[in-house]
């Protein structure tokens, strides 16, 4: 009889021990996605602020460069994002939709027609 009970509480010993090693592995596995998570957007946090330098830089040096385009004559900027840049022989427009390159040859021409009433 005893001995019954005595592997009868062996056994409740062993269901308590394996429910308890059930619950922890589901916490680690909790824990462990936290943890997981909290990496990425930390590295996410950081690759975000990144390119938000490297694409404040660049608009600077971009600004930076038209500036002195613009001092050299070179470079011309118009309402609505349309811009004008002479370069060698060339003559580039460009607005937000499309790029126009013409050669310097021709621009009587185009001053001509523009000229026209």
């Amino acid at each position: 009889m005893y001995i019954i009970i005595i592997f009868q509480y062996i056994n409740l010993e062993l269901l308590k021990v394996e429910f308890f090693i059930k619950n922890m592995y589901r916490e680690f596995i909790i824990l462990l996605s936290v943890i997981v998570i909290s990496l990425f957007m930390t590295i996410h946090n950081r690759n975000k602020e990144a390119m938000q330098n490297s694409e404040t830089k660049l608009s600077i040096q971009r600004e930076t460069q038209e500036n002195m385009l613009i001092e050299e004559g070179n470079f011309m900027r118009l309402n609505g994002g349309i811009t004008f840049t002479k370069n060698a022989n060339l003559i580039i427009i460009k607005d937000p939709y499309s790029t126009i390159i013409l050669d310097e040859n021709n621009a009587e021409d185009i001053i001509a027609f523009l000229e026209k009433k």
